[in-house]
């Protein structure tokens, strides 16, 4: 049962950070979405996912610094 609560949490979380990724690059939002579905497709590891997408994230606000 604690093995289901947590596969949703995971799933939840994931979600969110799809969502913030999609919002992150508002120049071209499809860019956003098309990256959210390589990384559904290419990884089956919830880690691994949730890893990429947060350094799409980091990757994001450093290249706005850098501009």
């Amino acid at each position: 049962m604690n093995n289901e609560n947590d596969n949703h949490i995971i799933d939840t979380v994931i979600s969110l950070l799809d969502i913030i990724v999609i919002i992150q690059i508002e120049d071209d939002p499809i860019i956003g979405i098309v990256l959210v579905a390589l990384l559904k497709t290419v990884t089956k590891d919830r880690l691994i996912r949730i890893l990429l997408i947060l350094l799409v994230i980091i990757l994001g606000e450093v290249s706005e610094i850098e501009n």
